[in-house]
């Protein structure tokens, strides 16, 4: 009796814990509890919500499991584990959790609202929408079913109407997280930096200048060349909390706009201790690696990172650029070959895989890639440039000169297409091949769940 009332003690004060925020006291609290009574499932359950807020969400579902085994009538618990199994990417077992709800409780808004997250993480978008208008015949207004579906839209490109979702968002929920955040990314994607400056300097203001919200208005500043400032807000964040890898990164992002390239190493190599697997930072390293002419170094970085760009489309572009930079030509076109399966309409990436192929002297291959580029962007003086340069190698002049022709009209003041149409009758001119490609930046996108 007296190890029962000493939990339920235990038990009031992970609550008291959980409330100010000091979650891993609360979670030992909780286990301590469990260990003397393991057959309370609201006790499993709660330690899942601690473990959620730490963001340790491998526990938390198996905490939510066994709630759900203790009481599988309960909604609630479902639904967490739901969420939870999106975001250590069980999906088909998220939508198994979210169905029983619909069967069970078919008024049940939040499982049609997660479950938008969960088809947009599989690029489900048509089932996303389908969820966001089922979930509006429960409850028409849901802040958080526009905020979601305005992910599905920003994933699929269509930022116009990503802003307009998370403008309902913010309508319905003044202070809903991380919305403004969103149509700042969303701006800056579009090319309007101040716009996405102001979003990100609200989202400082509702989140009482948290970490991650002084970084984008600090990244965005840097863009617009404010320097000074962006300092002010990624130094604050840096000195807060100096084990924040988000944090070194942007650090070595500013110093590497100040041409201060050491410091900039430094900061990134810090950022890679604290967070091996960070995403991009593998890749900056490398490009300034090549600025301070240490190649070989850079080609290691390089290599590293091409082992966990996974499907990320601007992470596989900027690696397999750097990696034609370094003439790691068998990795590079591993890399663009990627992105091509996942971007087949990409023709900036075809035209990078063509490149690799031209660097290995397969001629013929990257003609084909070269062409399919071509085909996607007629109006592409670049590929036109070096499918001259291809033709020209293999003999067939009057190829070449067509091609030159035609990168000509697009671009009359290339210099490189000028002198390669002056000098197009001599041979031996592919060695003096410059290769210019052409980066794209991406936000990742974020997303909150109910």
């Amino acid at each position: 009796m007296n190890d029962w009332m000493d939990a339920d003690g235990r038990v009031q004060r992970a609550h008291e814990l959980y409330e100010k925020g000091r979650w891993l006291e609360a979670a030992a609290e909780l286990r301590a509890a469990i260990e003397s009574n393991p057959f309370h499932a609201s006790w499993h359950f709660n330690l899942g919500l601690a473990l959620e807020a730490m963001e340790d969400y491998v526990n938390a579902c198996k905490s939510y499991q066994k709630a759900h085994e203790l009481d599988p009538d309960d909604i609630e618990t479902l639904n967490c584990l739901g969420v939870n199994y999106t975001r250590v990417g069980k999906y088909a077992e998220a939508l198994g959790c979210f169905e029983v709800i619909q069967k069970v409780k078919p008024d049940y808004e939040p499982c049609y609202c997660n479950r938008i997250v969960t088809y947009t993480e599989l690029s489900r978008h048509e089932e996303a929408e389908l969820m966001f208008y089922l979930a509006r015949q429960v409850k028409e207004e849901c802040p958080t079913c526009y905020f979601n579906i305005g992910n599905s839209f920003y994933t699929r490109e269509q930022y116009d109407r990503a802003i307009d979702c998370w403008r309902q968002t913010l309508r319905l929920s003044p202070e809903h997280p991380q919305a403004h955040a969103r149509i700042g990314d969303a701006y800056w994607i579009k090319g309007d930096l101040e716009k996405a400056r102001e979003h990100y300097e609200a989202e400082v203001n509702l989140t009482h200048r948290s970490g991650e919200a002084l970084l984008d208005l600090g990244e965005v500043l840097m863009e617009l060349g404010r320097l000074t400032e962006a300092e002010e807000h990624i130094r604050t964040v840096v000195e807060e909390n100096p084990q924040f890898a988000p944090g070194q990164f942007s650090m070595g992002e500013l110093a590497e706009k100040r041409k201060e390239y050491p410091l900039a190493e430094k900061c990134y190599r810090k950022a890679l201790e604290l967070d091996e697997r960070y995403p991009g930072v593998k890749t900056r390293l490398a490009r300034l690696l090549l600025r301070m002419n240490r190649q070989k170094e850079a080609a290691k970085f390089l290599i590293e990172e091409m082992r966990q760009c996974g499907s990320d489309p601007g992470r596989l572009q900027e690696v397999g650029e750097l990696l034609i930079e370094t003439r790691q030509t068998d990795q590079a076109r591993e890399v663009l070959s990627r992105l091509v399966e996942i971007k087949p309409r990409d023709a900036h990436a075809r035209h990078n895989l063509a490149v690799s192929y031209f660097l290995q002297d397969s001629l013929n291959e990257g003609i084909r890639h070269c062409r399919h580029a071509l085909r996607l962007q007629p109006k592409y003086p670049l590929a036109l440039y070096n499918l001259a340069l291809a033709h020209l190698r293999k003999g067939q002049e009057h190829r070449a000169r067509h091609y030159v022709a035609r990168a000509m009209r697009l671009a009359p003041e290339d210099k490189n297409i000028q002198q390669l149409g002056q000098r197009l009758g001599l041979h031996g001119f592919w060695s003096k091949l410059r290769v210019r490609l052409i980066p794209k930046r991406k936000k990742h996108h974020k997303r909150v769940e109910e």
